[in-house]
C-alpha cells in the first residue's frame, strides 16, 4: 500500500512538473512577445522590424559585393590574368536573392 501511495505521488509531481514547465516555456513566451505590435514601434513587431532590418542590409552588401567583383573584372582584364569570382559569385548569390 505504501509502495502504491509512493509511486501515485512521484506520478502527480511529475505530471504537476510538466505542466508547470509547459506554461512558463521560454521559447513558446518569446516568439509571442516578438510578434506582438508595439506602438514604440510604429504599429510593428520586433520580427517585422528584424526582417525589414535584415533584408535592408542584404540589399546593401548586394551592392558591395557588385562593385567589388566589377572592380575585380576591371583589375583581371588591366593585369591581363584570370579574374577569381568564385567568392564573389557566392556571394552574390547569398545577398543578391
Amino acid at each position: 500500500m505504501n509502495l502504491a501511495k509512493g509511486a501515485l505521488g512521484l506520478l502527480g509531481t511529475v505530471v504537476i512538473a510538466g505542466w508547470v514547465a509547459y506554461s512558463v516555456s521560454a521559447p513558446r513566451n518569446v516568439e509571442n512577445a516578438m510578434n506582438q505590435e508595439m506602438a514604440s514601434l510604429d504599429g510593428k513587431s520586433i520580427n517585422q522590424v528584424v526582417e525589414e532590418s535584415k533584408a535592408e542590409a542584404y540589399a546593401v552588401q548586394c551592392e558591395e559585393v557588385k562593385r567589388l567583383a566589377d572592380e575585380e573584372w576591371s583589375r583581371s582584364i588591366e593585369q591581363n590574368r584570370p579574374a577569381r569570382m568564385e567568392t564573389f559569385d557566392a556571394q552574390i548569390e547569398r545577398f543578391c536573392q
